[in-house]
């Protein structure tokens, strides 16, 4: 009988993924939805919401709350406690073809969005890829209001932002997050571990890029993080990413690093002045015992406090990835933390 060559070589496949040095991409998610969950097993700031990849934004007295998920999931809640789930961004039968034509294996299972609003309409900007598949896009959708009763509310699709075709050679462009600095620009930041993060500029009125024929990417870094976020802070630019192992449910290792920087462009440093180019950082938070793996945050500043929002790997839902809304503080040293000290992290938005 002829032996079955496939079954050694997928059992190689299967040991080597294991082993992997390098994140397991944040979108790929193992863990259990509408797993049971017991409130009070939860750690501090933790809820039970299944969540991934999670972005909050506030209208009116609402918040609404996006994720990773099928057509890129909303939650939306009266208090950032008890969340209901609302119609996804896009349905089933409405994806845009374009997601196809550029990944030909996408399903439709939409990554890590990033909200913001300005001059009248809400940009919410998303990953289009698929599993192990590098040639990744960042799409847009626009909408007036982000209220499913409102009679005008319709997510319009704006098409493809950036793609491994002009985002930087051998960069995975994904996870996105805009940033509006104090002169009004308006600028996106994305990337991963392969090839690290990438800045660019966008149209202010279009919420594409600014060149789109030949946009000029800043190299933020050449292979650390990803999930990045830049919030601006008394004088510095302050870039959070995420590294480690994701989606592995208590064997997830994720983590937040922290650089900052005295311009828009870097270079970002540590805490002990080195760049982040060399793939230096300082730890902004770890995951531990009841949390192995944190990570993929977002942040929403209101009435002077800031929260960091992620996703954490919790052992008392089985590793399922919950939510979790947590306050940020300065430490002495004026970096920000979680360690409740008396000052609330001071983060300026510009608009």
């Amino acid at each position: 009988m002829k032996q079955n060559q496939s079954i050694p070589l997928l059992i190689l496949a299967l040991i080597c993924l294991s082993l992997l040095p390098f994140p397991v991409m944040a979108q790929q998610d193992s863990t259990l939805r509408g797993h049971k969950i017991n409130p009070d097993r939860l750690p501090p700031h933790t809820l039970p919401v299944w969540v991934h990849d999670p972005v909050m934004m506030k209208q009116k007295d609402t918040y609404y709350l996006f994720s990773t998920g099928m057509g890129i999931t909303i939650q939306s809640s009266k208090n950032k406690i008890n969340w209901k789930k609302e119609k996804s961004v896009f349905q089933a039968n409405q994806l845009p073809g374009w997601h196809r034509a550029s990944i030909p294996n996408q399903d439709g299972n939409l990554w890590a969005p990033d909200i913001h609003y300005w001059d009248g309409h809400y940009y919410l900007y998303y990953s289009v890829s698929a599993w192990m598949d590098f040639n990744s896009s960042i799409g847009l959708v626009t909408n007036t209001t982000l209220d499913p009763n409102d009679p005008d509310y319709k997510w319009v699709d704006q098409g493809c932002v950036i793609s491994y075709r002009n985002g930087g050679e051998g960069v995975n462009v994904i996870d996105p997050n805009v940033f509006i600095d104090k002169d009004g620009k308006v600028w996106l930041l994305y990337g991963s571990y392969k090839a690290g993060l990438r800045l660019v500029e966008l149209d202010r009125t279009t919420g594409k890029l600014k060149d789109e024929t030949h946009p000029q990417l800043t190299v933020v870094t050449t292979s650390l993080g990803e999930g990045s976020f830049l919030v601006y802070s008394k004088g510095y630019y302050y870039i959070f990413a995420s590294r480690g192992r994701c989606c592995a449910g208590l064997q997830s290792t994720y983590n937040v690093v922290v650089g900052r920087s005295a311009s828009l462009k870097g270079p970002y440093l540590n805490k002990e002045g080195k760049s982040w180019v060399e793939n230096n950082c300082t730890s902004f938070m770890e995951g531990d015992n009841e949390q192995p793996g944190k990570g993929h945050n977002g942040f929403i500043t209101e009435d002077g406090i800031t929260d960091i929002v992620y996703h954490a790997y919790t052992r008392a839902a089985d590793g399922a990835s919950l939510l979790v809304i947590q306050p940020v503080y300065e430490g002495k040293d004026g970096w920000p933390t979680l360690l409740p000290t008396h000052t609330y992290f001071d983060v300026t938005v510009f608009h």
